[in-house]
């Protein structure tokens, strides 16, 4: 894990699955000093599109959290409380069965401190403390922004989680890979949004549509696309549309003489993973 000194202003910002687990979970925040811990409890059935966050529930501690306190394990609760002991923490509830949850709020996390960015916080993600879709959610995640993601290996083995911790102790905490993502622009985001909105209302949405809203927001790809009608469907398909046709994230369908542009469920769910890029829009 990195340990070099972080800067006056900058803090140490951990997200974590609370899965079975009490150790894998506190023991890597005690020994590398976090200051601010997310921890992913397991909400199967949140009332909440994928990837939001209510920071300001979060922060109001067990009693004014989102968190289904009652629900956790004894272990649970006091791997909550042990961290509190040293760090703010912020329990939020994801579906940690959905790496799309799980990947959007990672990434609304980071977005909320700034990671990655000069005068933002340091952000790190174990990988070790949920189930498999959620460790593959909070990785990916850590490649977009930027952030550390650690394994932590336990020094021994139970079994039965409804009576004791999976895991005691911790043995090793090792660095993962990182790997740069190429992660849809804020341009791209936005159109997704804007498709999905149209969906949700069952209307249609063709390229001359996006090329209207898009001006009126003042999009970025359109600034410089010039005044002619060619030259704007140009820099929307360049830049826009045609890495979303790539990636699989919309289709096209020939509609008389225009193209009507329609949102795929892959489409769909990096929108959710996303749309922390959108900002307050």
């Amino acid at each position: 894990m990195d340990t070099t000194v972080p800067r006056v202003s900058e803090r140490r910002v951990h997200v974590a699955p609370l899965g079975h687990e009490r150790d894998r979970i506190v023991e890597p925040l005690r020994r590398y000093g976090a200051d601010v811990v997310y921890l992913l409890a397991d909400a199967p059935a949140r009332d909440a599109a994928r990837g939001t966050v209510d920071f300001e529930a979060a922060a109001a501690g067990p009693d004014g959290s989102r968190v289904e306190v009652d629900g956790l394990t004894d272990y649970q609760r006091d791997a909550w409380a042990a961290a509190a002991e040293f760090a703010s923490v912020r329990a939020l509830p994801v579906e940690l069965a959905d790496v799309y949850d799980v990947l959007g709020v990672t990434t609304t996390i980071a977005a909320k401190h700034g990671a990655g960015e000069p005068a933002g916080d340091r952000l790190f993600a174990n990988v070790s403390t949920g189930p498999r879709i959620a460790a593959v959610g909070v990785a990916i995640a850590c490649m977009i922004v930027g952030a550390r993601p650690y394994s932590v290996e336990p020094e021994t083995h139970r079994h039965d989680v409804r009576e004791e911790p999976l895991t005691a102790g911790v043995a090793e905490t090792v660095d993962l890979p990182i790997y740069p993502m190429d992660a849809p622009t804020t341009d791209q985001v936005a159109v997704l949004g804007r498709l999905h909105e149209r969906d949700d209302d069952h209307l249609t949405t063709d390229k001359w549509n996006l090329i209207e809203w898009a001006r009126e927001r003042d999009l970025s790809f359109l600034r410089k696309a010039g005044e002619s009608r060619t030259a704007k469907y140009r820099a929307l398909e360049t830049h826009v549309l045609d890495p979303l046709l790539d990636r699989g994230y919309v289709e096209l369908e020939d509609v008389g003489r225009s193209d009507t542009v329609r949102l795929t469920e892959t489409g769909r769910r990096v929108f959710f993973a996303f749309q922390h890029k959108l900002g307050g829009e």
